[in-house]
C-alpha cells in the first residue's frame, strides 16, 4: 500500500469534516492509493504536530480547519501564498520539497459560488459578519472582486479586528450596531461559527431579519447543517439565500489540485465531488 497520505487538521475533524469524503472519492476515481485522514489535535499539541508532519516525507499536505487556520499561518512564517499573507489564515497546506506552504482557498471559493448563483452585483451594501480565518478570507476576496462597485462593511465581536477592515479597505461596523442598521444592507454574509452544527442559533435575531429588504441575499458559509437557523429564517421571510455547501466543495476542488499535483482537471474533480 502507498504510504503517501493527506490529512485535514483541526480540533475535531473526525466528527463530520467533509474533506476526507470529497478527496477520497477523487483518489478512488484515479486509482490512487493515497487517502485523506482526519487528525484531531489539541491546542497544546498543534506546534509539535506541525513539525512532525513537516518531517514526514509521506505527508503531502491537506486541509486546515478550525481552530488552527491562523495558528498554522504563523507557524509557516514566510511560506504563504500572496493572499494568505494578507489574510494570515490558511485552510490548505501543500509540500514543496522539504518545506510546507500554506494558502487559502475559502475566499476564492466563496466569491466564485456567490457570483455563479447571484451574478454580478452593483451599488449594493454588503455586510460580512465574522473575521476569523474563513471570515478574513471571504472578506478579502469580496473586497478584491466587488469593492469597486459596492460598499462592503465588516464586523466582528472583538474590536481588535477593526484594523483588518482598513487593510482590505472595507468599512467597519460595530457588532452591536448591526441590528440598528440592518435595513441598509442588500447582502449579508455570515462567516461566524454561530449556527455551526446547530439549527437553533443565529447571528441575527428574527426581528432583525424581518426588517431586511425583501430583495436582499443571505449567504451563510456554514454547511452543517444545510439549513441553519439563519437560512430557515431567510426562507421564512422569502429572502434569497445560499448555504456554504457549494463553497465547501469548491474550496476542496481548488485545494486538491494544489496538494496533489495531479493531471486531472478541476472540472473533473468538481464533477466527482458534486456526486457526494
Amino acid at each position: 500500500m502507498d504510504k503517501k497520505y493527506t490529512a485535514i487538521l483541526g480540533g475535531n475533524p473526525s466528527k463530520g469534516a467533509r474533506s476526507p469524503v470529497l478527496w477520497n472519492a477523487v483518489y478512488k476515481y484515479t486509482n490512487s492509493k493515497t487517502r485523506m485522514i482526519p487528525i484531531d489535535i489539541k491546542k497544546k499539541h498543534i506546534k509539535k504536530k506541525f513539525f512532525d508532519l513537516k518531517r514526514d516525507k509521506n505527508f503531502l499536505g491537506g486541509a486546515v480547519t478550525m481552530p488552527y487556520k491562523e495558528t498554522l499561518a504563523k507557524l509557516l512564517g514566510k511560506n504563504l501564498s500572496k493572499e494568505a499573507k494578507r489574510i494570515m489564515a490558511i485552510n490548505c497546506i501543500f509540500r514543496k520539497g522539504k518545506n510546507l506552504f500554506g494558502m487559502n482557498t475559502d475566499g476564492e471559493a466563496a466569491v466564485k459560488v456567490f457570483l455563479s448563483k447571484f451574478k454580478s452585483q452593483k451599488n449594493k451594501n454588503i455586510l460580512i459578519i465574522g473575521l476569523g480565518g474563513a471570515g478574513k478570507a471571504v472578506s478579502t476576496y469580496f473586497c478584491s472582486k466587488l469593492l469597486k462597485n459596492n460598499k462592503i462593511y465588516v464586523s466582528n465581536r472583538s474590536i481588535d479586528k477593526k484594523s483588518f477592515s482598513k487593510k482590505i479597505k472595507a468599512k467597519w461596523i460595530d457588532y452591536s450596531d448591526i441590528e440598528k442598521k440592518i435595513e441598509i444592507f442588500d447582502i449579508i454574509i455570515n462567516c461566524t461559527l454561530i449556527g455551526f452544527q446547530s439549527n437553533k442559533m443565529t447571528p441575527l435575531k428574527e426581528k432583525s431579519i424581518q426588517k431586511i429588504k425583501k430583495k436582499s441575499i443571505i449567504y451563510d458559509i456554514i454547511y452543517q447543517p444545510k439549513h441553519t437557523k439563519l437560512i430557515q429564517l431567510a426562507r421564512k421571510y422569502n429572502l434569497k439565500y445560499s448555504n456554504g455547501l457549494e463553497m465547501n466543495r469548491e474550496q476542496a476542488v481548488i485545494a486538491f489540485k494544489y496538494v496533489n499535483k495531479t493531471n486531472i482537471s478541476k472540472d473533473k474533480i468538481r464533477q466527482i465531488m458534486k456526486k457526494l
